[in-house]
């Protein structure tokens, strides 16, 4: 009979050890290396791109139409995906969008028919993220999700959903800890995806839109 307890010890030692050889591996820092699995996660990312080019198109147009009907945006995530929607939302606000950030269920702004909301989840079952969607589908919004797994209950929810390849924390569930994980722990790879597809975005809008960088600061909130 197998003891469970020494089973999940043994694996944890496993880990210690991989870890304190990464600490004292001289040849290439941590830090070299964690930047490398972003660099080559991103790689992947634009290759993946590429062959789905319609996905940003559909993003892309989508997001055209409501800057130029003047209707409002929504970001919604939660945790660091929080943090890449908030820069979104800053780029929105270059174009002269009315564009909210929300991440918890306390302040609810009412939504008007057929507004746009944007999902960030890279495992697309972050629970508070579900139940604030949730709570805005009675209004009909259309409804973009980035996800690193489009099957999700979430990324099913999407008019448009876009896969983006990255770690989650779903994938750390189902693995046993190794050292990419701990040079790109959670979400990370998934998140710099995130910032660099919609950095993308912004890019493709201002393009289309012939909006230079110009008119763009011309929008931004100046600082005391």
């Amino acid at each position: 009979m197998v003891n469970k307890n020494n089973s999940k010890n043994k694996k944890r030692v496993m880990s210690d050890e991989r870890i304190k050889n990464l600490a004292s591996y001289t040849e290439q820092p941590a830090i070299f290396g964690a930047m490398e699995l972003m660099v080559v996660n991103l790689q992947d990312n634009i290759k993946h791109m590429t062959d789905h080019y319609e996905y940003v198109q559909q993003v892309r147009d989508r997001l055209m139409v409501d800057i130029q009907d003047k209707k409002r945006i929504y970001i919604l995530a939660s945790g660091r995906s929080a943090y890449v929607g908030q820069m979104f939302q800053t780029r929105l606000e270059h174009f002269g969008v009315e564009s909210r950030f929300i991440t918890n269920t306390r302040s609810v702004p009412r939504l008007r028919e057929n507004d746009t909301i944007m999902v960030i989840s890279g495992s697309g079952t972050t629970p508070i993220v579900k139940a604030m969607l949730e709570i805005y589908l009675i209004y009909n919004p259309f409804v973009i999700v980035i996800t690193s797994y489009p099957l999700s209950v979430i990324g099913r929810l999407g008019d448009v959903t876009v896969k983006l390849k990255g770690r989650t924390k779903s994938d750390l569930e189902r693995r046993d800890r190794g050292l990419d994980s701990t040079l790109a722990p959670e979400g990370t790879a998934f998140e710099h995806a995130a910032l660099a597809f919609l950095d993308g975005i912004v890019a493709e809008l201002a393009v289309s839109l012939h909006r230079d960088e110009k008119s763009l600061l011309d929008q931004h909130n100046q600082g005391l």
